[in-house]
């Protein structure tokens, strides 16, 4: 049977997926969380096995900390990080040790992940785009995004060392004054590729993983425009909707990783937001991007929504800001499940 993974990582990502497909079995690790959260990971990995795949979406730290740390240890006591990973990172190169930046993390994790290979003979990709298939013995999975482009372009920026610090988003407090339905008018801008932390999330890796008891739709933080893009040119409409389990939200309920244009063409009823509240400047989720979740144009609300957090509700807001007015749930047909690690 399968299962999934909500691992608590404070403001970051990290899933673990036990496949099931046939008589196979398989297990993928979809990023590892912030520095400080590695252990988190290797904990649930010691109990469960070495995973089959590990894909690291984008370099980012509360995606990429969790996993340099478990790179360390599994370089440390000569053990194997995975059969296959997916991450494209710029190779080995050359970064003055003044430098802090996002990048240099990326940069970090392809050295560290080059020793492996020589050790272990790991299978790792950084080639990931749009469009890339694979039919493994215990899932088949689809990358959606990033584009070609857009890979290429991250790739050339780790090499130039750039990415800023993320900048902040507001809070929530004036949007409870508003309406779920006024809220769902905002339409997410356009990502700016030429600022580092856009164009950071934007490369991020999203794919569709499916297996005999499980279809779920990993965002990672990318924008929606691109996956919206690419699902239609495969066919997808609000007429012909992707039919998955589950949807990982974009960049931890951002406001400007969900719109309604891409949630009209997804049929989906679980949603999977994996936030402590907000990270030092960012306050997740944003109650905006709940209001897409509920009442996007083709969302049939005689379905109840699910909304999953890997946090209590209350730690959430602490460290945000509140999301919810009192009485919505039952407005708008939805349930929150907090403090979810397994699903």
């Amino acid at each position: 049977m399968s299962k999934i993974y909500f691992l608590p990582v404070r403001h970051g990502d990290a899933f673990i997926i036990e496949c099931t497909q046939g008589d196979a079995h398989g297990l993928v690790v979809i990023d590892g969380g912030p520095m400080g959260c590695g252990h988190i990971l290797q904990k649930k990995l010691k109990e469960l096995g070495t995973p089959d795949l590990m894909v690291l979406t984008h370099y980012d730290d509360d995606h990429i900390g969790g996993i340099l740390q478990l790179v360390g240890t599994c370089l440390d006591d000569n053990v194997a990080l995975a059969k296959e990973v997916w991450a494209n990172c710029a190779g080995y190169v050359e970064m003055a040790e003044n430098k802090s930046t996002n990048a240099k993390q990326g940069v970090t994790l392809s050295v560290k992940l080059n020793e492996l290979k020589e050790k272990h003979e790991i299978i790792w990709r950084d080639d990931l785009s749009e469009g890339f298939k694979t039919n493994l013995p215990f899932a088949s999975i689809e990358v959606v995004s990033p584009p070609e482009t857009i890979r290429r372009m991250v790739i050339k920026k780790q090499e130039e060392e750039g990415q800023q610090l993320l900048k902040a988003s507001q809070m929530n407090i004036d949007n409870l004054k508003k309406s779920i339905t006024e809220l769902t008018e905002y339409i997410p801008k356009e990502p700016d590729l030429n600022k580092d932390a856009e164009l950071a999330n934007a490369s991020s890796i999203a794919l569709i993983l499916k297996c005999d008891d499980l279809s779920i739709l990993m965002l990672g933080d990318c924008y929606p425009q691109n996956v919206e893009r690419y699902l239609r040119e495969k066919g997808y409409s609000e007429d012909n909707p992707l039919v998955v389990d589950f949807v990982k939200v974009s960049h931890h309920g951002s406001r400007n990783n969900t719109s309604n244009s891409l949630l009209d063409i997804i049929r989906c009823d679980k949603f999977i937001i994996s936030t402590n509240g907000g990270n030092c400047r960012s306050n997740h989720p944003d109650r905006i991007t709940i209001a897409h979740i509920l009442c996007h144009e083709k969302r049939n609300k005689d379905r109840k929504v699910h909304l999953y957090f890997n946090h209590k509700k209350e730690l959430i807001e602490a460290n945000g800001a509140p999301f919810l007015n009192a009485g919505e749930c039952k407005e708008w047909n939805f349930e929150i499940h907090d403090n979810i690690t397994e699903l």
